[in-house]
């Protein structure tokens, strides 16, 4: 009789308290859930977008908004666009002046009539562009350096160098333009603009040229090309 209490004793202890189902997990589905909607939500606020943006897309150009925007950013793209181009080629050419009429005795002395030239060219400069970049690019010929001035310079490109140097000094005394707007480039006889065999294209091939340069972050204003 004791063996048989201790028997239903212990499977009393085996089994489940309370009288309702055990309840289940809870937490895995229901983030599942939040995150399903955080989802759906999101492509909503998208869908919501794209029906704003088409409406006010709509609304432009049926007030000519739309062409008045896409005329602008051509007239941008066109004025940029002729600007780099102008870049490439070392900036808008205001003069082109011959060595051989500025400095004396083929030397690095501004000699009057450079002077005057040069006085000349500062006061269009200052009135016209004074607030661009001005590039001095003086050039030489190919016939090399004569003996007086082989004690003075090592090359044709070192002489040019000079020069150009000489009269970005003249044009920052002459203007009340910042001396960093101005550049000064010497190029020798690497770029001729006509043959070295003849005294003429020689003639030619010394010179210096003045440029602009532009600004091509510089593009809001309308396209035009007498800038």
């Amino acid at each position: 009789m004791r063996l048989v209490l201790l028997c239903c004793a212990a499977t009393l202890l085996a089994l489940p308290m309370g009288c309702g189902p055990a309840p289940r997990a809870s937490g895995g589905n229901d983030a599942l859930s939040v995150d399903s909607l955080r989802a759906q939500n999101a492509r909503l606020r998208d869908r919501n977008q794209d029906l704003r943006d088409s409406l006010q897309l709509r609304e432009d150009i049926e007030t000519g908004q739309y062409y008045r925007t896409l005329r602008t950013l051509k007239d941008r793209l066109a004025r940029l666009t002729y600007e780099v181009q102008l870049l490439r080629k070392g900036g808008l050419t205001v003069t082109v002046l011959p060595v051989d009429s500025l400095f004396a005795s083929a030397g690095t002395n501004v000699d009057s009539s450079g002077a005057a030239q040069l006085e000349a060219l500062a006061q269009q400069l200052e009135s016209t562009y004074p607030n661009r970049t001005v590039r001095v690019e003086s050039h030489a010929d190919a016939a090399g350096l004569g003996d007086a001035l082989k004690k003075e310079f090592d090359s044709s490109w070192e002489l040019s160098a000079a020069r150009a140097t000489t009269i970005v000094h003249r044009l920052v005394a002459l203007t009340s333009m910042d001396r960093s707007q101005f550049e000064a480039v010497g190029y020798g006889a690497s770029r001729p603009r006509a043959s070295n065999d003849t005294p003429t294209g020689r003639r030619r091939n010394r010179r210096v040229r003045i440029a602009v340069l532009p600004h091509p972050h510089d593009y809001t204003r309308p396209f035009q090309t007498t800038w």
